[in-house]
């Protein structure tokens, strides 16, 4: 099972490398491509964290929780949509104060 967590990170950063420097594909799909290689590392990552590495299921639940949220932040950014949330959480927020 580790062997086959190797080989997919293995096989993502080849991907990653033929991607950046051999593709001659437009810039939105090449970002695509990069975050979903990514996805894959990083999920390999954790599983191999949850997997292999001995520590109490209370730690390992709370550094799920923090890399999925970091995850979704990422994408949320590399997709250009983290900007509009956070205009659209200031929004939110200062209207509730406002008196009509």
């Amino acid at each position: 099972m580790l062997t086959t967590a190797l080989i997919v990170l293995a096989i993502a950063a080849i991907l990653f490398w033929y991607t950046n420097t051999r593709v001659p594909a437009p810039t939105n799909v090449r970002g695509f491509i990069n975050i979903v290689l990514a996805l894959v590392v990083v999920g390999a990552i954790l599983w191999i964290i949850n997997t292999y590495v001995p520590m109490a299921n209370s730690i390992k639940a709370i550094l799920n929780i923090v890399v999925v949220i970091a995850v979704c932040v990422w994408v949320l950014q590399a997709v250009g949509l983290w900007s509009g949330l956070v205009a659209l959480w200031h929004d939110v927020t200062r209207r509730r104060h406002i008196n009509p």
